[in-house]
């Protein structure tokens, strides 16, 4: 069976591959894509006439391996690649965005997820969701990356928040889950102890490693040691290397990889652009299969315990919080109000998000946590929908603004 799930999932992408020019016209990305290829899966499977969670539980293992190399490698290329492509006022958008917008969305969100989603869910868990549901993903919004009419600053700013904003959110991420976990007594008495060691060990990992790295590719490229397929595959290797010695050393391994890009230095812009643009193609594709996955396992498990509470505050974080939070942070900037409204709105909650949610179910189990799983999946799933449509169109009427706002 699970030939025949891979089989069609290479064939899904393919499919949107091949008429993809033509899919973005009506609308249609390739995250929405996936998703949907994999609830029509699903369905001759009979995922969807399973018990609530069933499915996750039952292929629960499939889906976390391959999730977690997935963050490990968009952590390390988001953070290795940020030097070298971005301009100041792109970095001045990202800073306010990260240093202020990004804190108030959690603290918001926290708030609204503590009172508004199901009766006694408790401080620490509305954290969690918060946390999940907070981080970015460009994935969603491509047109809006690939539109040269938007301001580079808008487009650039938009993607540095999106490449860091997880990887921000990873240490206190991980702390609130070993809080968590030391209040439903999964873990021992040191738990606070154990959860700084494992940040600060994944932290040390990743710079080690990332120093040391850098310091080898420059060597290598300043005596042209490495072939042109070499240097495509470095960050790849070095991401996966960092993440899997941070985890065997008992670090983090999503903050070693994060740590590591940061500390990686490379001093050839050539090898760079060479990085950053595999990177993209291997993120393209690890995207569709957390997408594919997220439809195939997650929507048939959580489909049912959707609330009219979780619907509303879905619309409230992706309508009211993100873009208030937006606004705030960019009071004193020189952007209009429509391009504040516009970077307000594509804060789409995807992969990270996903992710997330795959770890902390790898940490505390389901059991107890059927809100939490089922509101971040309705999330995700408006946003991959609202997003995807809005993207063309949106950027559209916000490159014709602009024009029209241009002295002739």
């Amino acid at each position: 069976m699970l030939e025949w799930i891979a089989i069609l999932f290479v064939a899904s992408g393919l499919v949107y591959g091949l008429w993809s020019r033509r899919m973005q016209k009506f609308n249609i990305s390739s995250p929405m894509m996936m998703v949907l290829a994999g609830a029509i899966i699903a369905l001759p499977l009979g995922l969807w006439a399973q018990a609530p969670l069933e499915p996750l539980k039952e292929n629960f293992h499939f889906a976390r391996v391959f999730s977690e190399l997935t963050l490990a490698i968009i952590l390390f290329l988001d953070a290795a690649i940020l030097d070298c492509r971005k301009e100041r006022p792109a970095l001045r958008l990202a800073t306010r965005l990260l240093m202020v917008g990004l804190p108030l969305t959690v603290l918001l969100t926290w708030v609204a997820a503590w009172y508004g989603i199901a009766p006694g869910l408790g401080i620490v868990p509305a954290l969690l969701i918060s946390l999940m549901v907070s981080p970015t993903d460009a994935a969603l919004s491509r047109p809006v990356l690939e539109n040269r009419h938007i301001s580079s600053p808008v487009r650039q700013g938009i993607n540095i928040e999106s490449g860091l904003n997880d990887g921000l959110v990873l240490p206190v991420f991980a702390t609130a889950l070993a809080i968590q976990a030391a209040l439903s007594g999964q873990t021992t008495n040191g738990w606070i102890t154990e959860a700084i060691l494992e940040i600060l060990l994944g932290a040390g990992v990743g710079i080690a490693c990332g120093v040391i790295l850098g310091m080898l590719v420059n060597h290598a490229v300043a005596r042209n040691l490495m072939i042109d397929r070499f240097e495509r595959l470095f960050g790849v290797l070095s991401a996966l290397l960092i993440f899997l010695l941070a985890e065997k050393a008992g670090g983090n391994g999503f903050v070693a990889a994060f740590a590591g890009g940061l500390a990686l230095n490379i001093a050839s812009s050539r090898v760079a652009n060479v990085i950053e643009s595999f990177g993209e193609a291997e993120a393209e594709l690890l995207t569709m299969l957390t997408f594919f996955v997220f439809g195939l396992l997650i929507l048939p498990s959580v489909y049912e315990l959707w609330t009219v509470e979780m619907m509303l505050f879905s619309a409230l974080s992706l309508l009211v919080l993100r873009p208030f939070c937006v606004w705030v942070c960019m009071i004193g900037s020189p952007y209009n109000l429509a391009e504040k409204l516009f970077i307000g709105w594509f804060g789409p909650r995807g992969i990270a998000s996903i992710i997330y949610l795959l770890i902390m179910v790898t940490m505390l189990g389901i059991s107890g946590y059927e809100a939490l799983v089922a509101c971040v999946a309705l999330i995700v799933t408006v946003s991959v929908v609202a997003h995807g449509i809005s993207a063309t169109p949106l950027s559209n009427a916000l490159a014709n603004h602009t024009k029209k706002k241009r002295p002739a």
